[in-house]
């Protein structure tokens, strides 16, 4: 892969190509865009229609109903197409595709190897997970290699992710579905819980505003004192818990209403999900 390898150094040679240009588009683009790894001019991205790529087009990023035209003018090529809508998009494009590509894919729900025959050559695929917050470069992207990626693959892959938050290529492609349900689909459960906290603010009497920004502060603290303290979640909580206090009260409330058995469940059912299983709604 000599002329792979031509471009991987500068990156200022990189170009890419977003097939898709919704939320995920956006929030990946505008993260490398933000951090630095690349510039609006080396990002195209398509889509069916002109409303489209409004939300690309305010970024400064080119973009085209042209499928084939996005394969074609890029060395990276990111699929970002719903899973039901990639083979369509596949089929049209792939007579374009080089061996000198590298083809990321954030589709959920499928794998490298069924990128790679959907493909029919023997382009390297490097199926990735990334989550919403990537947009303000502190998400989570997960990766595992297809046949055909090298190290310089690899490394390419996490020189493009790596600015936008916690990077790591797992051991087996099984568990990017795991991933998923923890890391890919919580962003929206943690959303909800920032809503949730913040309407019991305005219940008694906060600002909307005001109660939005505490909950939101409080969940991004609480999250740092995981990750740089060392100590497990739970003895965390139990710290900021006093004998017979107002925090000890919250949590009596929350585990009376099966709070821990109902965020597993979310997850769970989130991972299920992508792994392609039957679900079961008879509780």
């Amino acid at each position: 892969y000599n002329e792979y390898k031509s471009y991987l150094r500068p990156m200022e040679n990189l170009r890419i190509g977003f097939l898709g240009a919704g939320n995920m588009t956006q929030a990946i683009a505008g993260g490398m865009i933000a951090a630095g790894v690349v510039k609006p001019a080396q990002i195209s991205a398509s889509a069916r229609t002109e409303g489209g790529l409004d939300g690309v087009r305010k970024m400064g990023i080119s973009g085209s109903n042209d499928n084939l035209e996005v394969v074609r003018d890029n060395n990276v090529i990111v699929l970002s197409v719903k899973p039901h809508i990639l083979p369509g998009v596949l089929e049209e494009v792939k007579e374009c595709f080089r061996v000198d590509q590298l083809v990321i894919s954030v589709v959920n729900m499928t794998t490298n190897k069924q990128i790679e025959d959907m493909i029919g050559i023997d382009v390297a695929v490097m199926r990735t997970l990334p989550n919403t917050p990537v947009r303000v470069r502190a998400g989570v992207i997960v990766a595992y290699p297809g046949t055909h990626c090298t190290p310089s693959h690899t490394e390419l892959c996490s020189k493009l992710f790596q600015p936008l938050g916690l990077f790591s290529v797992l051991p087996s492609e099984d568990l990017i579905n795991i991933a998923s349900g923890l890391a890919g689909s919580s962003p929206a459960f943690l959303f909800m819980m920032v809503d949730a906290m913040a309407d019991a603010g305005v219940r008694m009497g906060l600002p909307r505003k005001v109660a939005e920004s505490l909950a939101a502060k409080a969940m991004e603290g609480s999250a740092k004192m995981v990750i740089e303290s060392g100590e497990h979640p739970i003895q965390l909580a139990n710290n900021v818990c006093s004998p017979g206090g107002t925090t000890i009260e919250g949590v009596y409330r929350l585990n009376r209403a099966g709070f821990k058995g109902t965020v597993m469940d979310a997850v769970i059912g989130s991972v299920e999900k992508s792994q392609g299983k039957p679900m079961n709604y008879n509780y």
